[in-house]
């Protein structure tokens, strides 16, 4: 498995490193263009055909289309879950708005998204084949800085992770990727903490605890985004 660094300010399709693995972006069409060939319908083996003749680079724009998000911002609505940072985004806003810091013992997070490529011929959009992507992260600890709603620091206790990608139900070898995840990161652009889903926060609560507090003590984050 190949790694990647996992940098601030930077959309999820850079750590598919679309460019630099032209291998992957051919393994999405062949898969797609089999997915569609085998639908029991008229004109599927043409359809499959034409999706197989899909440009490289117009099939790279579509593949970064899909996963434009920050993978920042799939954390911080992972944590947002929690109630006690709820508090913490809450006291940081004000009024008056006040610096804020949580910390986070050992826990797990999984952010999954599942868009659809669509296939456009002369303005028709003629088939769309499902994409799964997964981003799972574990941290030893995690220490929030806040300001305003926004995550303005991170710091990350023992930090791992990794990215794959699924295309039509299979998974592509290819974008199989391992997380060079940093200890500490400062955002120039602070990330925004987007409002908890009410009926999630208590089963993705995790403890919170002061920046001094010892022992870790291992919890699941399980979150779909």
């Amino acid at each position: 498995m190949s790694v990647v660094e996992l940098k601030s300010d930077q959309p999820l399709h850079q750590l598919l490193a679309l460019v630099d693995t032209g291998e992957g972006v051919k393994e999405v069409r062949r898969l797609a263009a089999l997915s569609v060939g085998n639908v029991d319908a008229k004109g599927a083996s043409i359809l499959g055909r034409t999706v197989a003749d899909w440009a490289t680079a117009d099939l790279e724009e579509e593949i970064e289309k899909a996963f434009s998000p920050d993978p920042f911002a799939l954390m911080a609505k992972a944590w947002a879950q929690v109630r006690e940072v709820r508090k913490a985004i809450d006291a940081s806003r004000g009024p008056p708005p006040k610096a804020q810091t949580v910390a986070l013992l050992k826990h797990e997070i999984e952010a999954k998204m599942e868009p659809r490529l669509v296939l456009n011929v002369t303005g028709v959009d003629w088939c769309d084949v499902k994409l799964a992507l997964a981003l799972k992260m574990s941290f030893e600890s995690v220490q929030i800085e806040l300001n305003d709603g926004h995550i303005s620091a991170l710091k990350l206790g023992n930090p791992s992770g990794s990215i794959s990608l699924k295309c039509a139900g299979q998974e592509v070898a290819a974008f199989k990727r391992e997380l060079k995840i940093a200890q500490a990161y400062k955002f120039a652009a602070p990330v925004p903490m987007p409002a908890a889903a009410p009926e999630t926060v208590a089963l993705a609560e995790v403890p919170a605890v002061s920046p001094s507090a010892a022992p870790l003590v291992g919890h699941g984050v399980p979150i779909i985004a």
